[in-house]
């Protein structure tokens, strides 16, 4: 009655929809959890990553570089893909200028 068991927990979460964009890239097709932003392959905007905070997902945006620290730099938290994608094409004049300040990405994106 509202008690749910461990199975039906695991249901739950395994048929939740698997979020997606069009301009979302994962590194792998049919996968979720981190993708790159982006219009062309040439020029990625920035990351998003999804994480679980609290029973709550969040996605956290991050700059497409590395910072002194070897580190992107975070950028912001939303809650959902779509608006962490958002975010990111309406301030993408800004997030090239900090791009231009990053030392670039030690590795290409899978796909």
């Amino acid at each position: 009655m509202g008690v749910q068991g461990p199975g039906e927990s695991v249901d739950k979460f395994l048929r939740r929809p698997i979020p997606s964009h069009p301009l979302a890239v994962p590194p792998a097709a049919g996968t979720f959890g981190v993708w790159q932003i982006r219009r062309v392959r040439e020029s990625p905007i920035g990351y998003v990553l999804s994480r679980n905070e609290a029973g709550v997902t969040v996605y956290h945006c991050y700059a497409h570089g590395r910072d002194n620290a070897g580190g992107r730099p975070w950028l912001r938290t939303t809650d959902s893909l779509n608006s962490a994608v958002a975010w990111m094409i309406q301030n993408e004049d800004e997030l090239s200028v900090l791009q231009q300040q990053l030392h670039p990405e030690p590795d290409a994106w899978p796909r």
